[in-house]
């Protein structure tokens, strides 16, 4: 049984509660009806951490509920079975629940609706892409770097459930939801990793399990893709691992040099009008040449950098006792001092 657990007794929680129940159990009777799609679309969607109280939302112009007909049609296009489809609608009242509590993903109308069209059917794209390859998946070994609120991670992860994903973000309260999610959902084929990703080679104890380990990296915006190459140009085996990344706008020319791929996600959904993303691919020895030209330097250690201060360097403390400098005469101050007598 597929539920998102819950320690409050408000309506709100109730109500979300019931519905990620009925979802999981193939109930149509919470559900919703598709929101009121935008004209305009958004340059970059997937910056879920940005400000955007003062930005006009674009969200619902990609809004799809997962139990619409459209939805199952999209699903099902793409090989996926009824309970597959079930664990994805109840993936999204997951999300809903936790992004009440934690900002996985932008709260400015984060629904159902918006989390399975803006979040989860970009992330099933890359499906293609993965079982295309000549591996078998069960020995297959995929890395989400920067996964947030557990995309593309967590719906690859229902849609293929013999590949091993892990996901991988620095900041610890999203990655503890997404664990719950995961568990509350019933993956096997998911672990979490709390880290900086350009650190997880140098670990002293686990760094070897990672070091040119991974068939795939993904990636969904993250930061520009040269620094994203300089990150993760050490997780890839070499010569076979390959890069997939989402991302919209356009490309400077030495990215576009080294793609081996770059498609549309309507495209590879076959769903016209349901991203304005793009996923581009690139081998291992591009990767690693682009991320040779970021002008990145590693930072091996999180310390913290001395700051200096020249003008301190021979300065005593405050209140600090000073040497006494023993070749001056003490200062006891009755030096003349004249004693009479009576």
């Amino acid at each position: 049984t597929l539920f998102c657990r819950t320690t409050t007794t408000t309506t709100t929680t109730t109500t979300r509660t019931t519905e990620a129940f009925s979802i999981a159990h193939g109930s149509t009777s919470s559900l919703k009806t598709q929101s009121s799609r935008l004209a305009s679309f958004s340059t970059n969607y997937w910056n879920d951490n940005q400000n955007d109280s003062d930005l006009p939302s674009t969200s619902a112009s990609f809004a799809i509920h997962p139990m619409e007909v459209k939805a199952v049609e999209v699903t099902k296009r793409l090989g996926l079975s009824e309970s597959q489809h079930k664990q994805l609608a109840a993936l999204c009242s997951c999300v809903v629940f936790w992004n009440e509590r934690i900002n996985l993903v932008s709260r400015k109308d984060c629904a159902e609706d918006v989390v399975f069209g803006r979040h989860v059917l970009p992330s099933l794209a890359i499906m293609s892409s993965l079982i295309s390859d000549e591996k078998n998946e069960e020995e297959m070994r995929v890395i989400d770097v920067g996964t947030g609120g557990g995309f593309p991670g967590l719906p690859l992860a229902i849609a293929l459930p013999d590949v091993q994903f892990v996901l991988v973000d620095s900041v610890g309260k999203k990655l503890a939801a997404v664990q719950e999610m995961a568990e509350e959902l019933g993956l096997q084929n998911v672990q979490t990793h709390h880290s900086r990703v350009e650190e997880m080679v140098d670990d002293e104890l686990n760094g070897h399990l990672h070091l040119h380990n991974y068939d795939f990296v993904l990636g969904r915006s993250v930061t520009k893709l040269p620094r994203f190459c300089f990150w993760v140009s050490d997780l890839l085996k070499r010569d076979t691992g390959r890069l997939l990344y989402i991302i919209g706008g356009d490309l400077e020319d030495k990215v576009l040099s080294k793609l081996s791929a770059d498609v549309c996600i309507d495209d590879l959904l076959g769903e016209a009008g349901s991203s304005d993303k793009r996923l581009l691919t690139m081998q291992q020895p591009q990767v690693q040449l682009l991320a040779d030209e970021s002008g990145e330097i590693k930072r091996i250690g999180s310390a913290k950098r001395q700051r200096s201060n020249p003008r301190r360097k021979n300065r005593a403390a405050k209140g600090a006792w000073s040497k006494r400098d023993s070749s001056n005469s003490k200062q006891r101050g009755y030096e003349g001092f004249k004693r009479y007598g009576y």
